[in-house]
Parts: C-alpha cells; structure tokens; sequence
C-alpha cells in the first residue's frame, strides 16, 4: 500500500524507508561488482594537501595522517529515506534521508540528515549530496556529487567535508563512502573521513 503526503511524498507500508531503498542491496547484489576501495591514508594526503600541510617530495604520508583528524571504518545505517518523485524516478527527484553512523565497536556515535537531487539517469544515475553530520564530537557538513550506478557496483565515492563544529571546526577535507553490506535491507555503508 502506497500513502502519498501533501507534498507527493512516496511512502509504503515497510515504515520510514522507501520500498525501494530496501531493495537496493538486491540491486547491488545482482550488479557485476567493480569495487573501487580508497585507502584512509590518500584520503589525508589529499586532505592535507588542500589545506597546504603536505609538501609533494618532501612530506611523508605519516605527516599527512598527523596533520589532519583521520576516521575511519564507521557504518551507516538508514533510519528514515523518502523519495519525492511519486513513484517515478526522474531527473530533478529528491530524495531525504537520516542515517545513524556506528564506531567499528558497533556503537552509536551520531547522526547524518541528507538530501540528494537526481542529475542524470542513465547510462548511469548521478545524484548530488548534502549530508549535515553530528557525531559525539563535532560535526561536520558533506556535499558532492556521486555515481549511484557505480556505487551499486561497489564503487567507493568520494564527497568533500566542511567541520562545522567540535574537534571537526574550520577543518575541510573528504569523506569517503561505499556499500558495505548489500545483504540487508537497506544496505549498509560504510565511510571515513579525513580533515585538516
């Protein structure tokens, strides 16, 4: 059973997460995986060296590591996902969603509230991303734009990252983000994150 909100909100009777959503994973699944793992230690040399803290030649991937507020290894978790399309899928449909981000230890460290705008749908889907992101200690804003096709796929995608607040303020820098469990439903992600 579909229930429509007054502003043509998609929703279903599986509870907060659209049908869809849930499915993904068997989406993934049936994809031919082409993954795509970016390594915490060039997302810090790429962050450092944004923000001016790593020399090519002279620094070493450690000073860049040192340099910057380095995490890694975190799994989200969707709570809540609304497509607003009316059930078609199109350029320009938005998408909002809330995820709970988990430490490695599996416990709860914060919250991400996000939005994504669909850009193209094929030969791939491209969507544009706005993450508001508070953990235990600071927060921080993502924004980018990622290939879902490619994500499905295994495909890691790579967002940059504004500190807002805590340990994270007047840092920038980029967070990464791919499936990590196309099992469940929805699946899970997993991301990290680097910032100077």
């Amino acid at each position: 059973m579909t229930a429509h909100t007054p502003e043509g909100t998609d929703t279903t009777d599986s509870g907060p997460i659209d049908r869809r959503a849930l499915e993904s994973g068997t989406m993934a699944q049936q994809m031919t995986p082409d993954p795509g793992p970016v390594d915490i230690r060039a997302l810090a040399v790429a962050a450092a060296t944004r923000a001016g803290r790593y020399l090519p030649g002279r620094s070493t991937t450690e000073d860049a590591i040192g340099a910057c507020v380095v995490v890694e290894g975190l799994t989200e978790k969707i709570l809540k996902l609304t497509i607003n399309d009316g059930g078609d899928t199109r350029l320009g449909s938005t998408i909002e969603y809330t995820d709970a981000i988990f430490d490695r230890d599996g416990k709860e460290i914060g919250t991400s509230t996000s939005s994504a705008v669909v850009l193209g749908m094929a030969p791939h889907m491209w969507q544009f991303h706005r993450s508001t992101v508070e953990l235990h200690d600071g927060g921080f804003e993502s924004t980018g734009v990622i290939d879902a096709t490619a994500m499905l796929r295994g495909m890691t995608q790579i967002l940059q990252v504004a500190g807002t607040s805590g340990r994270y303020a007047g840092k920038a820098g980029y967070l990464t983000i791919a499936i990590a469990d196309p099992t469940r439903k929805p699946p899970h992600y997993t991301t990290s994150f680097a910032v100077c």
